[in-house]
């Protein structure tokens, strides 16, 4: 940003406070700030339902596992039961009939733990509300509904969820078609993919479509307000993420996954401001150089929507006293990049919300609070840049032009010259002078 933002002008000061300064405010704390990755420490809403589960199969899953007792114990503890009724069994064999009753009821016992994990998450489902508090255990919610859509073993399904850990291995379904944050696939990075996803649904593409498609090319999409803020979809990614900071989840544990889960600083819309400031600034400075001339193309590519610079306006500038012109152009400098930054902020804001309604977005739930916050909290920075640039303006102007006025009045009535004429010291009356 140029020096001459804060410093007061010689000349035309009404016009300096009537502006509200050389600046509108917005500045980044820091014009270097970047975002930065640091790591972290160490279910589809279908319908399916827990009773699909083939109890048989699992109680005779977990009486086949007594091989664990000795091949010879389980062959006679297996012939004995076989060739005896229970009623004769408990009177002929009441050792062997009452092993049997132990180890029936460690069988209901696994399998009733393993129906209420499944029963306990289908009721919270069914209630509207996430069963987990995070991405990994949204996972196992999504492992448990494949488990209970078939008719397999509950036993082994808990074993497979809890222990083996099968569902944070596989991930969740996500955008683009293909699961996300297991073992064997990319990371959920939620604002990132939001944004490439509502910016392909936003065009009427598929979002599985390329992130890399360059849609200020094409004839159908070049003019629409997206592609002129955002002319790919990586574009759009890189700055979402840049300002809301953003998430790489993998739901599976540190020793199987690819990389560790990590987050990316947020660094707000003063860093894009800036940015903004040094692009529109240095062409605006040429073109009001009285000796220049201004093409509308030129124009075009400083101005924002629905904010331009008419060739009506920079003539204007151009006929200014040159310290006068140097704090015009400033000013005029920064609210085109502001314009710009609020523009573009709006564009992200409107396709992380169409992201928000896809379905493999909808049904992860309160998985993504954190994201619609970051969401909700671009509309804050928002409203605080334009609520540094009227606090700015009001506090300036009101008070300055205020003694400036009173100044203006008071120097008035100091050059005001009294009549010349003296009075005259016998006037006439009736047609003579009175004695």
């Amino acid at each position: 940003m140029s020096s001459n933002a804060h410093a007061q002008p010689v000349r035309n000061s009404s016009l300096y406070y009537r502006m509200g300064g050389a600046s509108p405010g917005g500045s980044a704390n820091y014009r270097g700030q970047a975002a930065h990755n640091l790591s972290l420490g160490a279910n589809l809403r279908l319908n399916y339902s827990c009773g699909k589960f083939d109890i048989g199969l699992s109680w005779t899953n977990i009486m086949n596992n007594l091989s664990k007792l000795g091949q010879t114990v389980t062959n006679a503890i297996q012939s004995g039961i076989a060739a005896l009724p229970m009623y004769i069994l408990q009177r002929a064999q009441p050792g062997l009939y009452q092993l049997f009753q132990n180890y029936s009821q460690k069988v209901d016992l696994l399998t009733s733990a393993g129906l209420k994990s499944c029963e306990e998450m289908e009721a919270m489902i069914k209630a509207g509300k996430d069963p987990y508090e995070d991405w990994m255990k949204m996972a196992k919610g999504d492992a448990w509904k494949i488990k209970a859509s078939g008719s397999g073993d509950v036993y082994q399904s808990k074993i497979d969820i809890e222990k083996n850990e099968a569902g944070n291995k596989a991930g969740i379904p996500w955008v683009f078609g293909k699961r996300a944050g297991g073992v064997d696939s990319s990371p959920i990075e939620p604002i990132k993919d939001l944004s490439i996803a509502g910016y392909n649904a936003t065009i009427n593409k598929a979002v599985t479509a390329s992130s890399v498609t360059d849609y200020s090319a094409s004839t159908a999409e070049k003019n629409s307000r997206l592609v002129r803020a955002f002319s790919t979809p990586e574009t759009l990614a890189k700055w979402a993420t840049d300002v809301l900071g953003d998430q790489r989840v993998y739901t599976c544990s540190e020793e199987d996954c690819p990389k560790p889960t990590t987050v990316t600083t947020a660094s707000g819309l003063g860093p894009k401001y800036e940015a903004e400031v040094d692009t529109v600034m240095p062409k605006l400075q040429t073109l009001a150089t009285p000796s220049t001339t201004a093409s509308y193309a030129e124009l075009a590519e400083i101005a924002a929507p629905g904010f331009g610079v008419s060739p009506q306006l920079l003539d204007a500038v151009r006929r200014l006293p040159t310290e006068t012109r140097n704090m015009a152009v400033n000013r005029l400098g920064q609210e085109m990049a502001m314009h710009r930054v609020i523009d573009k902020a709006l564009v992200a804001r409107a396709v992380l919300l169409t992201g928000l309604s896809l379905p493999e977005v909808m049904a992860a739930g309160d998985a993504l609070r954190t994201t619609q916050d970051s969401i909700d909290r671009l509309t804050r920075y928002i409203d605080d840049l334009m609520y540094e640039a009227k606090i700015r303006k009001e506090l300036t102007s009101n008070t300055a032009l205020s003694i400036m006025s009173d100044q203006f009045v008071t120097d008035s009535r100091a050059m005001q010259v009294p009549d010349g004429t003296p009075a005259e010291k016998a006037p006439l009356t009736g047609g003579r002078v009175k004695p």
